[in-house]
This record gives structure tokens, C-alpha cells and sequence, in this order.
């Protein structure tokens, strides 16, 4: 698996703070069928202090070291998770916030609340300069829940969606958890990363999600979201934003309480 969204990288943000730390994250990655992450690090998050490129290249060229050495089968591709505010391109530019490796993409996060009234400028910005937007946990921002038609300006912008597993566990709430669903099924979101922080609080375990989607969309649309849409973003492909259907489920299932 392609793990679009995890946070292994030591002493930059919220995620681990040690490499002891992040290696145990990387095996745990590993031992649920990940061989590849986007090694993202919060760029210019409000509550995280900013740190030099040169910073982010010391922190993963050392676990990639540490990785190599202890034969950890795990590749680690570089990206940050970039805050929208109205100086992305700008910093961009001067080299500030990194996109995935080689692939063009971006990875995006809007502020929590809003919907800031320069989103659309500012993502149709970033297309200017070559680079496809990964909109990362849409369903955790209060507005898109809110205002379907922001939702809709996304998909036709052809922003890709990537969720955070944690959100169809219903750790960030039932809000976020019911937004997941209505989002996939109207086709903003294409697929589900970790968002791994941690071994115990925020894992690096994907398998529980896909399982949920698996049981909600079939095997086949859960294996084209868990392995041919990341692939696609990974070679710089577009995504098409195909709305995906819910099964349709036996009447004894759902008197069973099956509950998604």
C-alpha cells in the first residue's frame, strides 16, 4: 500500500518526537502492508513553529538512513502538509513547502473552520505552477460540511480529496465521520491515508479503514482507492473525480446493526 498522508518524521511537528519513535512507526506501517509513505511534516501550521527545507531534508535523509541500516522495507517520499493562506505560491516558489517527491502533487489542508475567500484563487494558483492539489482531510474542515456548494467549486477544480483514516474510525467526531461517506460518495474524496502520528493514539494502520470502505463500496472500488488511485497521484496521472456508489445491502445486515 501507498500511504498518502503520515507524519514519521522526528522533531518537526506533532509527530514523533524521537527517531527511536519514528522507526517504530515506520514498522508499524510496515507490518500493515505499507511499503511506501508520503513522509509528510506541517509546513506553516499555526501551532507548530516553521522550520528550514534544509530541516525537513537532515529529518528524512537520517530515518531513511536508519531505515537502510535495520532493513525496514519501507520508502519514504518527501512532501510537507501546507496550510492554505494567501502566500502558498509565494512560498512555494522560494522553496519553502516541498510537493511529493517527483509527482507534481501537492498535499493541501485547509484552516479547520472556513473556507477562506481566496481557496479557489489560491488553488487555481498552484495549478499555474504544474502542480495537482491533494486536499488533505476535507471532511475535518467545518465549512465543506456545512456548504455543499464548496464542495462542488472543489470537484469542479478537479481537487482531489484524500481522507484521514482516524475520520471514518470516528476519531475526530461523528460530524467528520458522516462527512467521509457523503464526500466519497459524491467523489471529492479518492482516497484514505493514515494521518499516522503515533503507534498508540494516531497509527500508522490503514487496514481498519479499508475495511469500512470495502463494506460500504465493494471490493472493487476499495481496491482501486487503495491501490490505483495512490499509484495514479504518484506517477502525476490525473484523477478522475468518479462519484462512488454504496452497495446495496441485505435487509439482515442491516437489521444486524451493521454500521458504517
Amino acid at each position: 500500500m501507498i500511504d498518502l498522508h503520515a507524519h514519521v518524521l522526528p522533531g518537526l511537528d506533532d509527530g514523533p518526537k524521537t527517531m527511536s519513535q519514528s522507526l517504530d512507526l515506520c514498522r508499524q506501517a510496515v507490518s500493515d502492508g505499507t511499503s511506501v509513505i508520503v513522509a509528510v511534516a506541517h509546513a506553516n501550521h499555526p501551532d507548530f513553529a516553521p522550520y528550514p527545507t534544509p530541516a525537513y531534508w537532515d529529518a528524512l535523509t537520517s530515518v531513511q538512513a536508519h531505515l537502510a541500516k535495520e532493513s525496514v522495507p519501507l520508502t519514504l517520499l518527501p512532501a510537507m502538509e501546507i496550510r492554505l493562506g494567501p502566500d502558498v505560491v509565494e512560498g512555494y516558489r522560494r522553496g519553502d513547502y516541498l510537493a511529493i517527491g517527483e509527482s507534481g502533487c501537492i498535499c493541501i489542508e485547509l484552516p479547520p473552520t472556513d473556507f477562506p475567500l481566496y481557496t479557489l484563487d489560491m488553488l487555481y494558483q498552484l495549478g499555474l505552477e504544474g502542480l495537482r492539489v491533494l486536499l488533505i482531510h476535507p471532511e475535518r474542515n467545518r465549512a465543506l460540511r456545512k456548504h455543499p456548494d464548496f464542495v462542488d467549486q472543489l470537484i469542479n477544480r478537479q481537487i482531489v480529496g484524500v481522507a484521514s483514516a482516524g475520520s471514518l474510525l470516528g476519531q475526530f467526531g461523528e460530524e467528520a465521520r458522516q462527512a467521509v461517506w457523503t464526500f466519497m460518495d459524491r467523489g471529492l474524496i479518492q482516497s484514505v491515508a493514515s494521518d499516522g502520528h503515533s503507534v498508540d493514539q494516531r497509527p500508522l494502520r490503514l487496514t481498519p479503514a479499508w475495511e469500512k470502505v470495502q463494506q460500504r463500496y465493494g471490493a472493487d472500488v476499495a481496491q482501486k482507492m487503495r491501490e490505483t488511485v495512490p499509484q495514479m497521484m504518484m506517477e502525476g496521472m490525473p484523477v478522475a473525480l468518479e462519484p462512488w456508489a454504496p452497495i446495496k445491502r441485505k435487509w439482515w445486515n442491516r437489521l444486524a446493526g451493521i454500521h458504517l
